[in-house]
């Protein structure tokens, strides 16, 4: 007999549906973005020697947020139930400040922002790690290189910054 109380586990469909909503809508947002001006205004900007460029900051922020809706799908799917909620609020609330990220640095044309928010989205991450890893081991490994990244990013946005005062 069916247990019709048991839920069953995340399927393929709903990764898709993550892959598409993450990556999708950050592609669509910075193409919004830098159709209004953003490159230019990026390129007047003077940048430590070790900034990577911009083609390859992009391709490594879409496997991060493609590695991000692969975290959340495995917390669905094999996540621990009583950590999930956590897990899945705090990864939303990371996507929504890195999407928020493009608009406030670019969209408004402000370094400073950038620093700010990078800060915020590095702290959150940490959270984001402990409550993913609570809900499902692998997951969390899946998601660290989003919190590499983002140590990574708060350095080049300080620096970035503090040649652009």
């Amino acid at each position: 007999m069916a247990d019709i109380f048991h839920k069953p586990r995340a399927g393929v469909a709903r990764l898709i549906v993550y892959l598409v909503v993450f990556v999708g809508i950050a592609l669509a947002l910075n193409a919004w973005i830098f159709s209004t001006g953003a490159a230019q205004w990026s390129s007047t900007l003077e940048n430590p020697s070790w900034s990577p460029p911009g083609y390859a900051v992009g391709a490594v922020w879409t496997i991060l947020f493609a590695l991000m809706a692969l975290s959340l799908w495995l917390v669905d799917r094999a996540g621990q139930l009583e950590a999930r909620g956590p897990a899945r609020a705090l990864v939303v609330l990371q996507y929504l400040i890195n999407i928020s990220w493009t608009w406030l640095y670019f969209g408004l044309e402000n370094v400073a922002n950038g620093f700010y928010v990078t800060v915020i989205a590095f702290f959150v991450a940490i959270g984001a790690l402990i409550a993913i890893g609570r809900a499902n081991l692998v997951a969390a490994l899946v998601w660290l290189p989003l919190n590499l990244w983002l140590g990574f990013a708060l350095a080049l946005s300080y620096a970035t910054w503090q040649l652009n005062v």
